[in-house]
């Protein structure tokens, strides 16, 4: 639940770069869950792709760049069998002469084609569009940030997840997050159990297989005298010497 509400907020300024300033919460819900699904299916198609192309659960760019292109984000101007075709059959660079850099601008217009999808996902981050985002949540400095100078240091906007923490942060960061991904790791503490013998849970299980050992073991002493008491029971001959033979 703490991601997702660390999530909505980013959802919250896409809606309002696009022009959106007013939804209900089932909408934003909605979004926000999309928008973690396809988070995670992002993850978990870069891992998929680190494994198949070097045995590693360590990714690359390369690696990234074909889970962003599974998942949509790259989207390729011709479909695979037409790529595959046109590789096939175009001509080799090594046929190209290197006079007046003809070889050179044939694989300069190869890279363009080939980065077409890659280069228009740069261009958008770097667009109007994102950088829309990017002042709706803060993150472009402002005028008045940038007017004033502390020690030849320009001071920087802060995002709005710091903003948010230092508005309902009333009693300090370390005590208020701790234990969280927000803030430092909790000091592990032994949990005491009330209402019973055991003050601990490593004392439980001590007495717990305690009383399991005595117990194995009552059973089997009284397994062994059982036995001992069928071998050791004397048979009733009634004076009859054949019977007792027998």
């Amino acid at each position: 639940m703490l991601h997702t509400a660390l999530l909505r907020p980013t959802v919250l300024h896409i809606l309002r770069a696009a022009g959106f300033h007013s939804a209900r919460p089932s909408v934003i819900d909605v979004l926000t869950d999309i928008m973690a699904r396809y988070l995670h299916l992002l993850a978990v198609q870069t891992a998929a792709h680190a494994t198949h192309n070097h045995n590693d659960l360590e990714p690359t760019i390369t690696d990234v760049r074909l889970a962003m292109a599974d998942c949509g984000v790259f989207l390729a101007n011709t479909a695979a069998s037409e790529e595959a075709w046109r590789e096939a059959f175009r001509k080799p660079l090594e046929e190209y002469p290197e006079r007046n850099g003809i070889r050179a601008r044939e694989m300069a217009r190869r890279d363009a084609e080939d980065t077409a999808d890659v280069r228009e996902f740069i261009e958008w981050v770097k667009g109007d569009a994102h950088k829309e985002i990017r002042r709706i949540a803060g993150f472009l400095p402002t005028d008045a940030a940038q007017g004033v100078k502390m020690d030849d240091t320009r001071t920087q906007p802060e995002d709005y997840l710091t903003v948010l923490k230092k508005k309902h942060n009333k009693t300090g960061e370390e005590s208020r997050y701790q234990g969280t991904v927000l803030g430092i790791a909790a000091e592990s503490k032994p949990i005491k159990i009330e209402g019973g013998p055991a003050e601990s849970l490593a004392e439980w299980n001590r007495q717990a297989f305690e009383l399991s050992r005595k117990a194995h073991e009552k059973a089997e002493k009284n397994g062994k005298n059982d036995t001992r008491m069928e071998t050791d029971e004397p048979h009733e001959t009634n004076g009859d010497p054949m019977q007792a033979e027998q």
